[in-house]
C-alpha cells in the first residue's frame, strides 16, 4: 500500500479483524481444497483414475520422499496398515518405487516414480483449472495480486512455520 500524506497506518483493532477475515477465508480455501467433492473433481478431470486414499498417499510420498510409510502415517496421523493397500496399488501403477533404506537395510522408502511425477503435475494442473475456473470473472490484474500475496504468505509460511 503507497503512503500518501493523507494516509493513516491502520491501528491495531484494523489489522486484528484484516487477520480475522483472511484467517476466515483461508480456511474456507482449505475445506474446500480438501472437500471430497473438489478432489473427486480434480481427480476426474486429469483423467488418472486415482482413489482419493492413491491421490493423497501420492502427493504425500511426492512432498516427503524418500520416506518410509510408517514415517508417512505418523505426519497423516493414521495407522500405517492403511497406507498398504494404497502403495500397492500405485507401485503396480508405476506411480511410485521402493528401495531399501540406507539407513536399516530392514526397511524401505518410498519415492515418486517418473511416471509418478508425471501424474502429480497432472493433478496439479487439473487444480489449478479448477481453482481458475473460481475467479474466471475476476479480472487479470486480481488473480495476479492473489497471487503475489499468497506466494508472499506461503513464503511466511516456510520461514516462520
Amino acid at each position: 500500500m503507497a503512503h500518501t500524506p493523507d494516509a493513516v497506518a491502520p491501528g491495531p483493532n484494523e489489522r486484528r479483524k484484516a487477520s480475522d477475515e483472511v484467517a476466515a477465508a483461508l480456511a474456507k480455501v482449505g475445506n474446500w481444497m480438501f472437500s471430497t467433492a473438489a478432489r473427486r473433481r480434480i481427480m476426474a478431470a486429469s483423467g488418472l483414475g486415482l482413489s482419493l486414499g492413491d491421490h493423497t498417499l501420492l502427493a504425500q510420498v511426492s512432498q516427503h520422499a524418500p520416506v518410509r510409510l510408517s514415517v508417512l502415517a505418523e505426519l497423516m496421523g493414521i495407522d500405517k496398515s492403511t497406507l498398504t493397500p494404497p502403495a500397492q496399488r500405485l507401485e503396480a501403477r508405476g506411480l511410485i518405487v521402493r528401495e531399501p533404506d540406507p539407513a536399516d537395510a530392514r526397511a524401505q522408502l518410498v519415492s515418486v516414480s517418473p511416471a509418478g511425477t508425471r501424474a502429480v503435475r497432472t493433478l496439479g494442473k487439473a487444480r489449478a483449472d479448477a481453482v481458475a475456473e473460481l475467479m474466471a470473472g475476476w479480472e487479470a490484474d486480481e488473480v495476479e495480486r492473489l497471487a503475489e500475496r499468497l506466494t508472499a504468505f506461503a513464503t511466511a509460511i516456510d520461514e516462520k512455520g
